[in-house]
């Protein structure tokens, strides 16, 4: 699946990020860590911007969807 809703993404089992790595288009995807699929996730919540918010919310979404998940 693929989604730019990070309420969506929190749910899945693999966080995978597709990027342009270069002026000619190609593009790469790489799979994200734990800590970086916080930071992705509070990105896409909040925008380009990092803050200690956006972190916190994105920590309290993957805990809902495990917790969701349990259930």
């Amino acid at each position: 699946m693929v989604t730019h809703l990070p309420q969506v993404a929190a749910y899945a089992d693999v966080h995978l990020m597709v990027q342009r790595t270069g002026r000619d288009g190609a593009s790469g995807v790489r799979r994200l860590t734990s800590e970086d699929r916080v930071a992705e996730l509070a990105r896409m919540l909040a925008g380009l911007g990092d803050s200690d918010s956006g972190r916190a919310h994105a920590r309290e979404l993957l805990e809902t969807a495990q917790n969701d998940e349990l259930t």
